[in-house]
């Protein structure tokens, strides 16, 4: 039935054009807001060497420079990003066309964090689900961390930048450099980026864990041999040393990030079909976290150690085509993550060498996806795109039935099959899905191209991850603070519809959009609540119904062509259907207010951000989830910022957060 379905999809995009025919191009103005031009809907691009604020921990930090982008994080480096309520895999994460999935399973790491903004030419986030072309479930989200090297013309043969940035409270440094080299027939790109931080004092001038220091480098062959040819071979390493966790029981001593990329463009003329495209890359992760070595361990007999292995392999083949008023994208892609965890205990720091749990008992997931969507130009002011996506996902945990060494404790000696069976009735260490997502979108223009209306409508299906599926982390005297994955979760459906407008006029921008999402399965983290006899309230995870619906707007009024103020405001709501409570880690009301000042080669400008109260909270453990810590109460935060450019093209960048030194 798939294939069917595919070739009755594909018919009309690999037949030949009709003689005569022109292909429509409808261009649109772009919007500006904060930092972030909006070219498409719900789609931002932030680029790198246009942004006027100083430097950032790491990408999801920058990420939440953008209007309604939010975080999570337990120290100063690993910001997860948040978006529309949504994060961790319900984010679809791409650094220059790979996927890497971090090496914690608490998440020390997200993909987020291996993205220094300067080893990078800019940053789209698709916000929803508005594509099915990087890979199942993204319900909240899209973010394609790019680099984008220009070819070289034959009398231009370098190209390059060199600068630094320094972060006061925490003492934060950073040196980055980006050089090319090359001609018309190829080229070799070299970046470098060194940041280093410090513990910051928090409002109340207490000293916060968040010490980091990251080094990052990066080699890329390019072959032109014409204007239709790019082929890019690339390696990069991340080395991320003495990461200190506030809100974790352990830090990192060391993360260690391998990348191989090759990626190829070729344009075509094959009937309808004018391009084709492929990526390929490989990523290698090795985590430690550990109790002792950068903090005092609690007692001596519970020195803890959980080095981790994180090895993801990904690809895409990709093929454009036009046939009269279509254009589409057809292909296939394939990604498998292997990931490995063992938790040991010792005495001291120079014997933990009793295997104490499995928590990631050597899992794979395995995804092979066929997707296409095509954009139907049905007039000069009116567009649809609909797209298709299958996905085959297979799951395997090897060691389920590895029983730890550990002996201390009344509870040790539990397996992954064991801990499963407590809390689920059954063990399980293979599980297979197929799963089919799609959308539409349409597109009309108002006001003669100033203004443009559009909605969609999409199913996407998200599969458990590796620790919603397999975690098996024991504790030998404590079953309350045990967490344990569920195997036989089944993946969320997302059913999402979105409207919203945009408006471009020489003095205002305008840009507003609606959400609903309704989730099927979603996957809950949540307390057994003694629904276990032995189980005692331990972490687990179950399928519930939900539902998230929310807003965001952005207002930008220009003054003069030098002059401009603007405000946004991102608001979601969640609900636990199921349970008849919030859904936890939603972010509250958010409203920006800025002013920019961009005249010739300097800028200045401020922002005021203000968030609401969140009494909407799952904070307690006996009835609830107990993910949010508290309520919390709403604040105001003022930053400043400038830049300039000197004739020799480089550029300095100065900026206080958080001027009035308020505690949030």
């Amino acid at each position: 039935m798939l294939s069917v379905l595919f070739s009755l999809w594909l018919m009309p995009v690999l037949a030949d054009d009709k003689a005569g025919e022109k292909e429509t191009i409808i261009k649109m103005e772009t919007i500006i807001v904060e930092d972030t031009q909006i070219s498409e809907p719900a789609k931002s691009r932030l680029i790198i060497s246009e942004r006027a604020k100083g430097p950032v921990t790491d990408g999801g930090d920058l990420l939440t420079t953008i209007p309604g982008i939010f975080s999570a994080r337990m120290g100063g480096h690993g910001v997860d990003p948040v978006i529309r309520g949504q994060s961790q895999n319900r984010l679809n994460i791409l650094l220059d066309g790979a996927y890497v999935h971090g090496g914690c399973p608490n998440r020390m790491d997200p993909p987020s964090s291996y993205g220094p903004s300067e080893t990078f030419d800019e940053v789209e986030v698709i916000k929803g689900s508005q594509t099915v072309q990087n890979g199942g479930g993204g319900s909240g989200g899209t973010v394609l961390f790019k680099r984008n090297t220009e070819r070289f013309t034959a009398d231009k043969w370098y190209r390059g930048k060199v600068g630094g940035g320094y972060r006061g409270n925490a003492d934060g440094r950073e040196g980055f450099a980006d050089l090319a080299v090359g001609n018309t027939q190829g080229y070799v790109r070299i970046i470098g980026n060194y940041d280093k931080s410090e513990n910051y004092d928090d409002g109340d001038r207490h000293s916060v864990r968040s010490a980091y220091e990251v080094a990052t480098g990066n080699v890329i062959l390019g072959w032109t041999p014409d204007n239709e040819t790019r082929v890019e071979l690339g390696y990069e390493a991340t080395n991320t040393d003495d990461v200190l966790f506030a809100g974790s029981g352990m830090d990192s001593p060391y993360t260690l990030l391998d990348v191989y990329r090759l990626k190829f463009d070729r344009s075509l003329s094959f009937g309808a079909v004018q391009k084709v495209s492929g990526r390929i890359s490989f990523s290698d992760v090795k985590h430690l976290m550990d109790n002792y070595s950068l903090r005092t361990s609690p007692m001596a007999s519970m020195h803890m150690r959980a080095p981790s292995t994180s090895d993801t392999l990904s690809g895409r083949l990709d093929f454009e085509a036009v046939h009269g008023n279509f254009l589409t994208n057809f292909g296939i892609d394939y990604q498998g993550n292997k990931r490995d965890a063992v938790r040991y205990r010792g005495n001291s720091p120079t014997k933990v060498n009793t295997s104490q749990s499995f928590l990631w008992p050597d899992v794979t997931l395995q995804t092979i996806g066929l997707y296409g969507e095509s954009e139907w130009l049905m007039s000069d002011n009116r567009r649809m795109k609909f797209g298709l996506r299958y996905d085959h996902v297979r799951s395997t945990a090897d060691k389920t039935d590895r029983t730890p060494s550990d002996t201390m404790g009344p509870l040790a000696k539990l397996s992954a099959s064991g801990l499963y069976s407590i809390y689920y009735g059954r063990s399980s260490a293979s599980e297979i899905e197929n799963n089919i997502g799609g959308m539409m979108h349409f597109e009309q223009d108002y006001l003669r191209g100033k203004g443009l209306f559009y909605t969609t409508l999409s199913r996407s299906v998200r599969t458990a991850d590796a620790t919603e599926r397999y975690m098996a982390s024991n504790n030998n005297s404590k079953e309350s603070s045990r967490w344990v994955g569920n195997p036989f979760l089944e993946p969320e459906k997302h059913y999402q519809i979105e409207i919203g407008t945009q408006l471009k006029t020489k003095s205002w921008g305008f840009d507003s959009s609606v959400y609903y999402d309704r989730v099927s399965d979603f996957i809950l983290r949540t307390r057994d609540h003694g629904a276990s006899a032995a189980g005692n309230n331990a972490t687990i995870y179950r399928n519930v119904s939900a539902y998230l619906i929310g807003g965001e707007m952005s207002l930008k009024k220009y003054w003069t062509d030098h002059l401009s103020c603007g405000t946004s405001i991102a608001y979601v709501y969640g609900e636990n259907l199921r349970e008849d409570r919030p859904l936890a880690q939603i972010p509250p009301l958010e409203v920006s207010l800025t002013t920019d000042y961009i005249k010739s080669n300097w800028s200045v400008g401020g922002k005021v951000r203000m968030m609401n109260n969140q009494s909407r909270v799952d904070d307690d453990t006996q009835t609830g989830s107990g993910l949010d810590a508290r309520k919390t109460p709403g604040f105001a935060m003022t930053e400043l910022y400038g830049s300039y450019t000197f004739d020799m093209g480089a550029r300095i960048k100065l900026g206080v957060d958080n001027i009035f030194n308020k505690t949030y």
